[in-house]
């Protein structure tokens, strides 16, 4: 029986079964081999041909074969774009043994029979197992990598994948065409839902974008700088790229079929998990976005069947598209819109209450916009009165809410009253008695009371313009208000006083192609409302550098001889000529920007070395050269701006992070009144990396002191260079890393740290007195007066006070409670690094400001809601230091004359940081350097704290017993 068990014959099959066939990467075809067969009879055959490294002949005729099976009339099982038992070794084959060895020669394909067997090989992988099975590698080589089984030459396999994905998804008409293979070649319908659904989320999720990303990134470890970063790792252009194929899906699409519009719903609701809706809708929706009204019936069946959270979202984002990229200061333009809005609504209850909701909702999506989408979303809801009565009523209820008044933004208080002067007028040119109803009303009335006795000058600015406003329309001559304020000749005042008398009409959405036709103007001229700019100079420009204007004249020659002039030697060779090859001699030179125009050319010439690093050194000295002489430099200032900020550094220049950061710092200064409110909004909503942002806030902390007269940015700017001690708090980034953000970051930090230790000295020394004894025993050497004189500096005008809060302030603090209202601690601002960046900004902005800060009060009751506001992220050293210096700085900066102010309004803040603080210096123990840094700045507010509660207590008795 034991002879019965005897094996007839062994063989080793684990060679045979390996997966990783990685041969040799030709640069051409291999050479036709003598015995090949030339047909391909099944799927067997045609497997095992693309397993044994087959000849450009072999591939050809595989892939025609296979492209054969594509047909709803092919055997079930057989067809290559369907997954099945049959199909999947053979993706398998493609992906893993054809792509690597031939994409190198198929990718830059000139002849005919080469570009067709490419296309071929792009038929057979655009689909569910394609798509599957170069994830899968991907996935395979990336844990490959992380296990350490590979090393930098093997990273060329992955850099070919990669290469062709690519190509495999550059295509425009993809989604549609997977929708057309499902829904043509599946019979079984159940089936074909369930294959509809793997290719959304194969295709329109993050899939492809973090796989790609993760596989890039190990590329980078193994061999840095190996390939620039494709767009399929870029969520902003992956998800354009989606937008493109919901667009060609929705042409395609029959209307009167719900199945199909309820496939594209699928996909487009996936889209939005991106995190990038307004390109996807940008893109999506781009011909009705664009004037042509032809598509507005197929979007509105699409948006009609939506979930209510997705139409919210696709109707958000159209306006976020249609104001960024159409709207300006035309009524044209503005009727236009409003139209668009409007029909795309239609009937639809859901889009109708949404947009409501984006107007005057408990955190309305206008604050973000200008009061030129205002108008537009004021005109679109004025097609049925009912809901512009309803917005107006949802608005007076906030303004006339006292914890509105007193806590919310002033960034939203502005907003929302010029929304109500938007629909008061609409409405009262429609129903005339009804403003007579609002304007006897109890939400009105008790709203410019409640106006009036706020403690901020802003508030009460914004309750007296709008109550005037109303009793201009609704009153007699002789019983309008009348507040005798000397506001009421501002500039701003008028132009509050204008936005209920402007007219808009409905105009047709062909108007939309206008703005295409005509360029694109500055829009800040139009969009910003203008501010009251009482002494301030009447050119800001000075504010940065004043230019000394040079007479030109011509002076005759009164020598006849030439005696008195030199003469000069020829020399003897030209040191451009001393390279042996005239080809390496570069003639043509660079020329220096001379106007901003050329400045803005040169920065985006990423190409030329010469002209982009030329540009970058004399962007800085140009632009500050050109303040104050015409419009030059304000016609261009923020695509110039936008330019700089988005400059990556290509080159890998030493000194990009502080010539970059000069050149920003030179835009703030050339408008700071538009351009703080610019970068605070770039800030916040533009697409920016970590660095952009943390140089974006060191830019406006900078101009800002520079514009206050403290002139020590060369200082700062001579810090920016790291040095080995400079850890960041928590754990170190790599060197490569460490050294790019602390570039940008250096310059507020050592600014941070020099103003802290000018706040704590005073208090050491108080402290030193109390301990060495009274003051009547020390003795005092007085200096003569003449010695006390040279040594008192001059007082200067301080111009930031003047525009500090409306320009700087307020536009960085207003949008961070909309931010964290809808992102949460999502929002990249909400990292420990920006935030503690975000509050060392304004805590040096406050204190370049001063004890003269116009709108101190205003500034200091905002400043210190939002302080403690985030006391629940001081888990990191970094955000606890930065807390901690901003309430020392709003202390101090109060110390002078504003502490029986702080007592009497902010007493309740005041007791609550006093609390807080003494509480968290019980429980901070011995560490390092970060601890004592945090332990001394909390000394420092709890010493300013006791000093106005001991000397107002009993002012403040009253809040005191309330106080819990």
């Amino acid at each position: 029986m034991d002879g019965l068990l005897n094996p007839v014959s062994t063989k080793d099959t684990r060679k045979a079964q390996s997966l990783d066939i990685t041969p040799a990467l030709p640069s051409t075809f291999p050479e036709p081999a003598p015995t090949a067969p030339s047909s391909i009879p099944s799927l067997e055959t045609a497997l095992q041909t693309l397993t044994s490294q087959p000849t450009q002949s072999r591939l050809a005729s595989t892939l025609k074969y296979l492209s054969t099976t594509i047909s709803a009339r092919s055997i079930p099982g057989s067809n290559i774009l369907l997954p099945s038992p049959k199909t999947a070794p053979i993706v398998f084959a493609l992906v893993n043994h054809v792509v690597p060895n031939f994409w190198p020669a198929l990718k830059n394909a000139s002849d005919a029979t080469t570009r067709k067997v490419r296309d071929g090989l792009f038929a057979c992988l655009r689909s569910i197992s394609g798509g599957g099975a170069i994830l899968a590698l991907l996935r395979g080589e990336i844990d490959a990598f992380k296990a350490g089984g590979k090393g930098k030459a093997d990273t060329q396999k992955a850099e070919v994948i990669l290469d062709f994905l690519e190509g495999l998804l550059h295509d425009d008409e993809l989604l549609a065409q997977l929708w057309r293979d499902v829904h043509t070649f599946e019979t079984q319908p159940v089936r074909a839902d369930m294959l509809w659904k793997e290719v959304v989320k194969l295709f329109a999720g993050g899939t492809f974008v973090s796989v790609v990303a993760e596989m890039e990134s190990v590329l980078r470890e193994k061999a840095e700088g190996i390939r620039e970063p494709t767009w399929i790792s870029d969520g902003r252009r992956y998800a354009e790229w989606l937008g493109t194929n919901v667009q060609h899906m929705i042409e395609v699409v029959d209307v009167e079929d719900q199945k199909a519009l309820k496939d594209v719903q699928q996909v487009l609701s996936k889209t939005f998990t991106l995190g990038h809706s307004v390109q996807v809708v940008a893109k999506a929706f781009h011909p009705l976005l664009s004037g042509d009204e032809a598509s507005l019936p197929r979007i509105r069946v699409v948006l009609r069947e939506f979930q209510s959270y997705d139409q919210k979202l696709a109707l958000y984002s159209s306006i976020q598209s249609l104001s960024t990229q159409s709207l300006r200061d035309d009524e044209r333009l503005i009727g236009a819109v409003g139209a668009l809005v409007s029909k795309l609504c239609g009937n639809v209850i859901e889009l109708q209450h949404h947009l409501g909701t984006w107007l005057v909702g408990s955190s309305p999506e206008a604050i973000k916009h200008s009061h030129i989408t205002h108008r537009a979303i004021v005109l679109a809801l004025s097609v049925k009165i009912m809901h512009l009565k309803s917005a107006l009523w949802k608005a007076l209820d906030s303004y006339s809410d006292k914890l509105f008044i007193k806590h919310s933004p002033l960034l939203h208080q502005e907003a929302n009253v010029q929304i109500l002067l938007l629909l008061a007028g609409q409405i009262h040119r429609t129903d005339k008695k009804f403003l007579s109803t609002v304007s006897k009303s109890s939400p009105y009335l008790s709203g410019i009371s409640n106006h009036l006795a706020a403690s901020s000058p802003k508030a009460r600015f914004l309750g007296m313009v709008f109550g005037s406003s109303i009793s201009n329309i609704v009153d007699e001559s002789g019983k309008r208000l009348d507040f005798k304020s000397e506001d009421s000749s501002s500039a701003e005042w008028r132009w509050y006083m204008g936005l209920i008398n402007l007219q808009d009409s409905m105009g047709s959405i062909s108007d939309l192609k206008f703005t295409a036709e005509k360029p694109r103007t500055n829009q800040a001229k139009n969009i910003s409302r203008p501010v009251s700019t009482v002494g301030l100079p009447s050119r800001p420009s000075k504010i940065g550098q004043s230019t000394k204007v040079l007479k030109i004249e011509e002076v005759e020659d009164v020598s006849e001889s030439d005696d008195d002039l030199p003469i000069y030697g020829k020399p003897d060779s030209d040191p451009e000529d001393d390279d042996d090859d005239p080809e390496l001699v570069q003639r043509n030179k660079p020329i220096a920007p001379v106007y901003i125009r050329d400045l803005s050319s040169g920065l985006r010439d990423t190409e030329n070395y010469d002209r982009h690093t030329l540009a970058l050194n004399q962007a800085p000295n140009l632009i500050r050269r050109k303040i104050g002489f015409g419009t030059e430099v304000s016609d261009h200032i923020e695509d110039l701006a936008s330019t700089i900020v988005g400059l990556k550094d290509r080159w890998e220049l030493d000194n990009f992070a502080k010539l970059r950061l000069e050149a920003m710092l030179a835009t703030v200064l050339a408008d700071p009144i538009r351009m703080g409110k610019w970068f605070a909004q770039s800030f916040y909503n533009g697409d920016y990396s970590l660095s952009q942002r943390v140089s974006i806030l060191t830019a406006l902390g900078l101009g800002a002191r520079e514009i206050a007269g403290m002139r020590n940015s060369e200082n700062a700017f001579a810090s920016t260079t790291p040095s080995p001690d400079n850890t960041f708090p928590s754990k170190r980034l790599p060197s490569k890393l460490h050294n790019h953000y602390a570039l940008d970051a250096a310059p507020l930090d050592a600014l941070s740290t020099q103003i802290s230790r000018t706040m704590i000295q005073p208090l050491a020394a108080t402290a030193a007195d109390a301990i060495t004894g009274p003051n009547i025993l020390k003795v005092r050497t007085f200096s003569s007066r003449m010695e006390v004189e040279k040594k008192r500096s001059r007082p200067t005008s301080n111009a930031l006070a003047k525009i500090v809060a409306d320009s700087f302030f307020f536009p960085l603090t207003g949008r961070w409670q909309v931010h964290t209202h809808a992102f949460g601690d999502n929002a990249p601002q909400a990292s420990p690094m920006l935030l503690a960046h975000l509050l060392k900004t304004l805590s040096l902005i406050l204190h370049a400001a001063g004890p003269a800060t116009v709108a101190l009060p205003q500034i200091t009751s905002e400043f210190w809601a939002f302080l403690l506001s985030i006391r629940a992220k001081v888990d990191d050293k970094s955000v606890l230091e930065a807390l901690l210096f901003a309430l020392l700085t709003l202390l101090d900066v109060n110390q002078e004359s504003g502490q029986r102010r702080v007592a009497e309004e902010n007493a309740r803040e005041l007791l609550e940081t006093q609390g807080w603080v003494g509480e968290l210096l019980e429980r901070m123990s011995g560490g390092g350097e970060e601890e004592e840094r945090c332990r001394m700045l909390a000394a420092g507010v709890l010493v300013r704290c006791r000093e106005v509660v001991e000397k107002h207590q009993r002012l403040m008795v009253g809040d005191m017993i309330d106080y819990s």
